[in-house]
């Protein structure tokens, strides 16, 4: 065994060493709000999409 160069300690890739914890939080909100506008513009588009189609079946 070589022991003239010791190496550092080895830390788990898993711990998260970052020190500042807010702005993960405000970027999950973040991410939670557009996927939120998104689902809500989803709604709109089908809800158009659906009444379009229904208004073209009745005036067939």
């Amino acid at each position: 065994m070589n022991l003239e160069h010791p190496h550092p300690s080895i830390r788990s890739a898993a711990t998260d060493r970052s020190i500042p914890a807010t702005p993960k939080r405000s970027f999950a909100k973040r991410v939670v709000s557009s996927s939120r506008r998104l689902r809500a513009r989803i709604g709109v588009g089908i809800g158009l999409s659906l009444g379009l189609a229904a208004l073209v079946i009745v005036l067939e």
